[in-house]
């Protein structure tokens, strides 16, 4: 009589797994059940290198290794295995055993843990930003990968203790770190805690940190007491600068208003002193604001770093017959102050020149030239073709502003002649490096007022 051979045990949920029928021939998966086996990676596995036929040509044994496989309808999961190899009495291997379950929900839930760390850490980068927990029963505290950047870390670990403390944050900060700290300890308090400190880098230069974390406390009552705190830390660099940046504009604008407006008062009373034509004095003190204007808006259109000469004379004698000006010189900058004085002066040369000089004549004609050589400027004004120039009998403001307080602001020499043929006026002095404070030119306000000699007829 034949014995019927019956399914070793387990082996239906082994079908339904895999998808198969136990009264299918299997000669086509001689190591496993699967249609198709791949590594979590996507990889293909073939059948003679599975763990099941490692096992049983090599004797191999794996345990929790990790697989994708694909049934022969289609359908793919993911298998954990534990393999075994079978061995006889003499050692020899005979066989293998295969324990496997399906951690597809797993893998999937994993996948998902390891996607949303991904983007925290990629949202930590962008945001310039690194996590930390510090535990007080060893004093140590334990950096992320960003974090350690941040503090200028080579290993995630950091002991907080006095010479650690010392070496790592800036002394001025210390006592409002400690101060924040003893607060958020405080068992009776909300264990917040909030600051912001320095903390010295590999280079040794200073970053601007804000460090945020809530403490963990244990017990209840009398008993509570804090045992760690974790937190975060960003990086506020960028915002401390713009501050201080903030800060000095705000100082240098004030500066510069008050000096602007000091300014344009010694402009007022130097044009009105000793005014006899009230509608004279106010055409003439309109013309000198708006040069002072001018030489601004040069100034402020590239942030008052400095302003090209060749715009700024071009406008200073703008209002002037064009024809009769020759501008000469290449593109040079010069720094705000000078900017302001050099506009005021070329505005009171070309005034002049239209009132008495060569641009009161149509033949009259005006060169302005200048040239830089080792970092010194030299400009020079003259006029020809206009009426002979007889000499001043006094000092009016356009004398003044060149002489003295154009020789002061420039740092350099001015020189002022009444030739019969034409005013001529040298400015030589040093172009020196834009510096944060900018002092509008000083006009003279001690000397009474007076006006250009008109030259004979």
């Amino acid at each position: 009589m034949r014995r019927r051979r019956s399914n070793p045990p387990g082996q239906p949920a082994c079908d339904r797994a895999l998808g198969t029928n136990p009264k299918t021939p299997r000669s086509v998966q001689r190591f496993c059940g699967s249609f198709r086996v791949e590594s979590l990676e996507g990889e293909f596995i073939p059948p003679g290198e599975t763990p099941m036929a490692r096992a049983v040509l090599a004797g191999e044994s794996f345990e929790g290794a990790e697989a994708v496989v694909q049934n022969a309808d289609g359908k793919r999961w993911v298998a954990r295995v534990n393999v075994a190899p079978l061995r006889d009495e003499d050692g020899s291997v005979v066989g293998a055993i295969n324990c496997f379950q399906d951690v597809t929900r797993e893998h999937e839930m994993r996948l998902e843990i390891e996607r949303q760390q991904r983007n925290f850490n990629l949202a930590m980068i962008a945001s310039d930003m690194g996590t930390w927990r510090y535990t007080m029963a060893d004093n140590i505290c334990v950096y992320d990968d960003n974090a350690q950047r941040l503090y200028g870390l080579t290993e995630a670990r950091f002991l907080h203790d006095k010479d650690g403390v010392e070496a790592k944050f800036h002394p001025a900060d210390r006592n409002r770190m400690w101060a924040r700290l003893a607060k958020a300890l405080d068992p009776k308090g909300d264990g917040r805690y909030d600051v912001e400190y320095r903390v010295r880098q590999l280079d040794d230069s200073w970053r601007w940190l804000s460090a945020w974390g809530l403490v963990e406390f244990e017990g209840q009552g009398t008993n509570r007491k804090p045992v760690a705190i974790a937190g975060a830390s960003r990086d506020l660099s960028e915002r401390k600068q713009a501050e201080e940046l903030h800060r000095l504009l705000g100082n240098e604008l004030n500066h510069r208003v008050k000096n602007t407006l000091a300014t344009v008062q010694s402009i007022v009373n130097q044009t009105l002193r000793g005014a006899v034509d009230t509608e004279a004095a106010r055409t003439t003190l309109n013309a000198r604001i708006v040069a002072l204007a001018g030489a601004h808006d040069l100034l402020t259109d590239r942030s008052w770093a400095g302003a090209d000469l060749a715009d700024l004379a071009a406008r200073a004698v703008a209002p002037f017959v064009s024809g009769q000006i020759a501008l000469v010189g290449p593109s040079v900058d010069v720094p705000p102050g000078q900017a302001l004085a050099l506009s005021l002066a070329l505005h009171e040369l070309a005034t002049n020149a239209a009132k008495y000089g060569a641009l009161s004549r149509p033949e009259g004609r005006v060169e302005l030239r200048w040239q830089v050589q080792a970092g010194r400027l030299n400009l020079s004004w003259r006029e020809s073709g206009g009426p002979p120039v007889v000499p001043p009998t006094r000092q009016g403001f356009g004398s003044r502003l060149i002489e003295h307080a154009l020789s002061r602001d420039l740092d350099g020499k001015t020189r002022l002649e009444f030739a019969p043929e034409g005013v001529r006026c040298s400015i030589m002095a040093a172009l020196a490096e834009p510096g944060p404070q900018i002092t509008p030119p000083t006009t003279p306000q001690t000397t009474p007022q007076t006006t250009w000699t008109r030259p004979s007829a």
